[in-house]
């Protein structure tokens, strides 16, 4: 069943990151209903519940008895809260704000304590595989899932509960730099020479273990099936990412050289690489050579380590040389704990058509 709820309001998530923890429990001849209280990623790099949702937001919450297994489809068993900014007006004086919920004197605890799941879908649907093509409007937003994980001891009934969301999937970030010549004798790429980019053979659909005990707060395994992950390249499981394409204006540096910068983004579950990364991202690049259509590139990494992992983002960056045409910088940067610099190569591919 479906509950509509609301969530707590922006001046409340503030109000309720700077109390103490020492809160009152809400006695039974009280409001008994639970209330959340909300935050994306942990230590320095977290975003309150302000900074990331926005009005009409909802995050999805179920309650476990017995253990039970989560069912976040859209005819599973679980509470909905809605995000609402509507009473970020009223003082001090009103906090903290009550809504209609879950209540605490429904809920089935284990011995020692309250399990919460959560999930939110930025793409305001439940996905099971993420799209195909996400360089269409909305697209992005729709591959994206945040999970969470909560243990409320008995000793906190009543209190709010802090829900620690997580992003579910990996996603790689690509930037390209490229100079611009309206012709040949001015460079090799014409203004927009990036037409698009992809992932290529990427898997799509998603597993999350819900078997397995993590810590509070924690981030459960998300990734693909075993099986999924063993399939080759061939396999009808595995389709091509179109990445979200974002340039910028034509820009001039210093040396009046001119030059646009590209930005390329997807998501996909956590996944194992094939060929070890070295055939997985694909450019469509027209050039000043009087040919109508587009070489096909592909990001080749010299003795790197390229890996999609769930909660990280694998950051690419690359420039070409104005007057050489070779590629000057390369780095890659999986985020947020580990970092790695590499030399690589972008070389073309023939046919001049995606594989």
């Amino acid at each position: 069943m479906n509950k509509l709820k609301y969530i707590i309001p922006i001046g409340f998530l503030l109000f309720g990151a700077c109390t103490s923890p020492e809160e009152v429990a809400v006695p039974d001849s009280e409001d008994s209903s639970v209330q959340f209280r909300v935050t994306v990623g942990e230590g320095e790099n977290a975003l309150y519940e302000s900074e990331y949702f926005k009005e009409g937001d909802e995050i999805r919450i179920f309650c476990p008895v017995n253990y039970s297994t989560p069912n976040f489809k859209d005819e599973g068993s679980f509470y909905t809260y809605e995000y609402t900014s509507k009473d970020d007006t009223l003082g001090a004086a009103n906090y903290p704000f009550k809504f209609s919920a879950v209540d605490w004197r429904t809920l089935t605890p284990t011995a020692i304590y309250f399990p919460f799941e959560a999930m939110h879908f930025p793409g305001k649907e439940y996905l099971e595989e993420v799209p195909e093509d996400q360089d269409e409007e909305g697209a992005l937003e729709k591959a994206d899932m945040l999970i969470a994980y909560r243990r409320q001891l008995l000793s906190e009934r009543g209190k709010r509960v802090p829900l620690t969301f997580h992003h579910a999937f990996a996603m790689v970030q690509v930037k390209v730099k490229l100079p611009v010549g309206d012709n040949p004798a001015e460079g090799p790429f014409p203004p927009e020479a990036v037409q698009s980019a992809y992932l290529r053979s990427m898997l799509r659909a998603y597993e999350v273990s819900y078997s397995e005990v993590i810590d509070n707060d924690g981030r459960r395994t998300v990734r693909v099936s075993d099986a999924d992950d063993k399939t080759e390249a061939g396999s009808d499981r595995r389709k091509n990412v179109i990445m979200r394409r974002t340039v910028s204006p034509v820009k001039t540096d210093d040396t009046e050289a001119r030059y646009q910068e590209y930005l390329f983004q997807a998501i996909v579950p956590e996944q194992s690489l094939l060929n070890e990364g070295k055939d997985f991202l694909y450019f469509n690049v027209k050039r000043n050579d009087g040919n109508e259509g587009t070489t096909l590139y592909k990001f080749v990494p010299n003795k790197a380590e390229i890996s999609l992992k769930a909660g990280h983002r694998l950051n690419l960056s690359l420039a070409i040389d104005a007057v050489t045409h070779e590629v000057v910088v390369l780095t890659a940067i999986l985020e947020p704990w580990s970092k790695a610099e590499v030399g690589m190569e972008l070389v073309p591919v023939k046919p001049k058509t995606q594989p």
